[in-house]
C-alpha cells in the first residue's frame, strides 16, 4: 500500500510538473522515475501473460479428456445393450452382428475425436496467437522507452526540456493503458472466451445417442436375419 501511495505521489508530482518551465537536469530526475516504473510496469505484464500458456494448454487437455470420458461412457451403455441382446440368444452365435456394430462404431469415435480435437487445435492457436499479440505490445513498450530516453538525452535546454515533459505525461499514460490493455485481452483469450469456446466444442449427446440407438438396431436386425 504505500509503494502504491509513493507511487500516485510521484504521478501527480510529474503531472503537476508538465506546466511548469524545467531544465534538462529536471527532466532527467523525473524521467528516470517513470522510466522505471514502467519497466517494472512492462516485466509484470509480459510475466503475467506468459504465465498463460499453461492454463492455455492445461484447458485444452482437459477438454480432450472430457471428450474422451464421455465418449467412454456412453459406449459403456451401447456395451451393455450388446451383452444384454446376447444373453437374450444364448443358443445363438450373434458375434458376428455384434463385430460389425463395433467396426462401425469405432469409425464413429474416430471420426468425431478426429474432428472435435481438430477444433481444440483451432481454438488453441488462436488462442495464443492472442497472447503472441499481447506480448507483441509489451515488447513494443520497451522500444518506445527506448526511443524516448534518446530523446531525453539529447535534450540539451530548457525549452526543449518543458515540452518534453509535457509530452512525457502523455507517454506514461498511453504506455501504462497499452500495458493494462495487452493483458485484459490475454486474460480473456484463455481464461474466459478459450473456455467457454472449449466447452461448445464437445461431444453432441443427442447425436451420438442417436448414432448408437441406429447401430443397435442394425444388430438387432442383423440377429433377426439369422434366427
Amino acid at each position: 500500500m504505500l509503494k502504491l501511495a509513493v507511487l500516485l505521489a510521484t504521478v501527480a508530482a510529474f503531472v503537476a510538473s508538465a506546466t511548469l518551465a524545467i531544465n534538462p537536469d529536471e527532466l532527467h530526475l523525473i524521467w528516470n522515475t517513470i522510466e522505471e516504473d514502467l519497466k517494472v510496469r512492462q516485466n509484470a505484464s509480459e510475466q503475467e501473460i506468459r504465465n498463460l500458456f499453461e492454463p492455455l494448454t492445461i484447458l485444452v487437455s482437459d477438454a480432450e479428456a472430457k471428450l474422451a470420458s464421455d465418449i467412454q461412457e456412453a459406449n459403456r451403455g451401447f456395451q451393455q445393450q450388446i451383452k444384454a441382446l446376447e444373453e437374450e440368444h444364448p443358443d445363438k452365435d450373434i458375434s458376428g452382428c455384434a463385430e460389425i456394430a463395433q467396426i462401425e462404431l469405432q469409425l464413429i469415435d474416430k471420426d468425431l475425436v478426429a474432428s472435435i480435437t481438430s477444433t481444440h487445435a483451432q481454438l488453441e492457436q488462436e488462442a495464443e496467437d492472442e497472447l503472441e499479440r499481447a506480448l507483441n505490445v509489451t515488447a513494443d513498450a520497451l522500444e518506445q522507452l527506448e526511443m524516448f530516453k534518446r530523446r531525453v538525452d539529447m535534450c540539451l535546454d530548457t525549452r526543449c526540456a518543458s515540452e518534453l515533459n509535457v509530452e512525457v505525461v502523455a507517454f506514461y499514460e498511453n504506455i501504462v493503458k497499452d500495458l493494462d490493455g495487452a493483458i485484459a485481452i490475454a486474460n480473456e483469450a484463455v481464461l474466459i472466451k478459450l473456455g467457454a469456446q472449449l466447452d461448445l466444442a464437445q461431444l453432441n449427446q443427442s447425436n451420438y445417442e442417436e448414432d448408437l440407438t441406429r447401430l443397435l438396431e442394425e444388430v438387432k436386425s442383423c440377429i433377426d436375419s439369422t434366427l
